[in-house]
């Protein structure tokens, strides 16, 4: 039964992934999103995220070419294989995690940017608590609603960098930045050191997780970006790394230090929370898996018991923490914690159009929180009505009213190589004059150049975990899976919340790892098919061939080929147009110039 359990839970939650790995796969190959522009409704123009058309020869091409280069140099690798085995990893993962370090200082000494948007309200207030003012908490300031009147949760992420800024100082947007980068090189360093545990048996894996992670730039460039993602990705991750020690050692020690970690993990972002869904799911099923033992009569001990204490004693350290910081704050500013705008306010936003994407922010949780006057159970209720509403809308045409939306809204999220990285330094002031290479890069030619090329790996990346997925179901347990699920969690947590690709990257780069490894699984794969190919023995092909299409792989070989059928039938669909091969030339917006940088892309009138 227990062994049962297993496999049932481990396809589950593998094909599950792959699912949604698989249409982000379709969509990324079929089309690319980027932030453009399009004529306003006041006649002006505004931001939108718009889509090009896409090759998916190319890719295909692509892909071809990185198989043959990998297989010549895996096979170099082989011969040196057994020197290569001899070297220190914890000393190659230390070097690597420098040379990441020192990218990141280079980026933020050659840019030096001052915050934007929500980091730069966020920094301001907590300037303004270094200096004793503390009226973000008020209904109104200069007739305007306070920052955390409406933002209450944000107190955490303010109280963060007030604490900075009283060792680094209130205008050190550099400092600050540099946080951020050590949060980044921790959480990298956290997310190999997890998958280690598992992958012991092959540092090939390892290191190239490692390299991959520190090589993808668009995260390395919201170490500018200040707004908690990075600091509560570190406490998350390190709190998920005391998980895995623990169902590796079954040492109860590492409880407290988890449910600490993660409770300031909250503190940052509430998104974090995620983090504490995927960890809860994988003690939840320990536990049951110990029980499925016990009545086996196996030796289970108390571990299962142990699994349910931990993630109690983690709920009750996130609840805590953030009593404890709340009541600080309170007792800082002299203010009472406001209610705030109320949750379901975002859903219902996450579910309507917006003038940069579906789901992308349009004012609805504030409008509905002044127009209750503040009350937030009448905000509540009629957000409750509004979602209501919307669901009522979408449940009359399921597919062109919902389907479509949710596909669009994944594509806005998911399928911009870029992740709107470069889109959220442009146009920022700098403390210094940016040098012409750097301004290209974020706003220019290199912008685009750079486009092209994340576009190319972005595919490589989603391939690669699928890779993973397929190759390495039979052969690794479920727990390996953990920061794989966390993806998941926040995939569909932002299925139904607010949208931003800024929200979705924390939970891409998590499988950036999974993709190294699945290529390095493929790549032994690609090898050992071509010397099979290569083989002088007709006899022993024949024989292969007889054994490659037996009733044991009859089932795998009708799937994958019923599935290719399907896709190849709705490719010629219109529905499959409006939710994977997506292209805004076709309404007039000139999206292939303005992505390319090409020609007059000004969008028509």
């Amino acid at each position: 039964m227990r062994d049962s359990f297993e496999r049932i839970v481990n396809i589950l939650v593998r094909a599950i992934i792959a699912v949604v790995v698989f249409l982000l796969f379709l969509q990324s190959i079929f089309s690319t999103s980027f932030i453009g522009q399009i004529p306003g409704e006041d006649g002006g123009i505004q931001d939108h995220t718009l889509n090009v058309a896409d090759s998916p020869f190319l890719h295909l091409g692509i892909l071809l070419t990185v198989t043959v280069v990998s297989v010549v140099l895996y096979r170099a690798y082989q011969k040196r294989e057994h020197n290569i085995q001899h070297i220190g990893l914890n000393a190659v993962l230390y070097i690597i995690a420098a040379a990441g370090f020192l990218l990141g200082t280079v980026w933020i000494l050659a840019t030096q940017l001052y915050p934007g948007s929500d980091p730069a309200k966020v920094c301001h207030v907590a300037a303004q608590w270094r200096a004793g003012d503390f009226s973000a908490f008020e209904q109104l300031v200069d007739g305007e609603e306070g920052y955390l009147f409406r933002y209450p949760f944000q107190s955490g992420i303010v109280l963060f960098y007030y604490l900075l800024m009283g060792i680094l100082g209130t205008e050190n947007y550099v400092g600050l930045q540099f946080v951020n980068l050590l949060a980044l090189t921790v959480s990298y360093y956290l997310i190999v050191q997890i998958l280690k545990q598992f992958w012991k048996e092959d540092k090939a894996a390892v290191i190239l997780a490692h390299t991959a992670l520190i090589l993808w730039e668009p995260y390395m460039f919201y170490i500018t970006y200040l707004y908690g993602i990075m600091p509560g990705m570190a406490c998350s991750l390190g709190a998920v790394y005391c998980v895995v020690r623990y169902l590796g050692t079954r040492k109860p020690l590492y409880m407290l230090p988890a449910a600490l970690l993660m409770g300031i993990a909250t503190v940052f972002k509430m998104n974090c929370l995620i983090y504490l869904a995927a960890i809860g799911c994988f003690l939840v099923y320990d536990g049951i898996k110990g029980l499925l033992e016990k009545e086996q009569g196996k030796r289970a001990g108390k571990s299962w018991l142990i699994s349910f204490l931990f993630l109690a004693v983690m709920g009750v350290g996130v609840a805590g923490t953030n009593v404890v910081v709340n009541s600080y704050v309170e007792h800082l500013s002299g203010y009472e914690m406001p209610e705030g705008q109320v949750m379901l306010s975002w859903v219902v936003m996450g579910l309507q159009e917006a003038p940069k994407g579906p789901g992308n922010y349009n004012g609805f949780n504030g409008n509905v929180y002044t127009k209750s006057n503040y009350d937030t159970e009448l905000a509540n209720e009629l957000s409750k009505e509004a979602l209501k509403a919307q669901l009522a809308w979408m449940g009359e045409d399921p597919v062109n009213n919902g389907l479509v939306f949710f596909a669009r809204k994944t594509a806005y999220q998911w399928n911009d190589p870029t992740f709107i990285s470069l889109d959220r330094m442009a146009g920022r002031d700098s403390k210094i004059e940016m040098s012409p290479a750097v301004l290209s890069l974020i706003e220019g030619k290199g912008c685009t150049y750079l486009s092209i090329w994340l576009n190319i790996v972005q595919t490589l990346v989603l391939l690669g975990a699928l890779f993973y997925l397929l190759f390495t179901c039979k052969k690794t347990k479920l727990y390996e899976l953990i920061v794989c699920v966390v993806f998941l969690g926040g995939f569909l947590f932002h299925l139904v919340w607010e949208s931003s690709a800024s929200y979705a990257i924390p939970y891409y780069v998590l499988m950036i790892p999974y993709a190294a490894k699945g290529f390095t699984e493929y790549i032994r794969w690609a090898d050992r098919a071509l010397r099979w190919l290569m083989e002088e023995a007709a006899d022993r092909k024949k024989e292969d061939i007889r054994g490659f299409f037996s009733r044991k792989n009859a089932p795998l070989i009708g799937s994958a080929a019923v599935l290719l059928a399907l896709l190849v039938l709705f490719g010629q669909t219109d529905l499959f147009k409006r939710t994977i091969a997506f292209d805004d030339d076709l309404k007039g917006f000139h999206a292939s110039e303005q992505f390319y940088r090409t020609g007059d892309w000004t969008p028509e009138d």
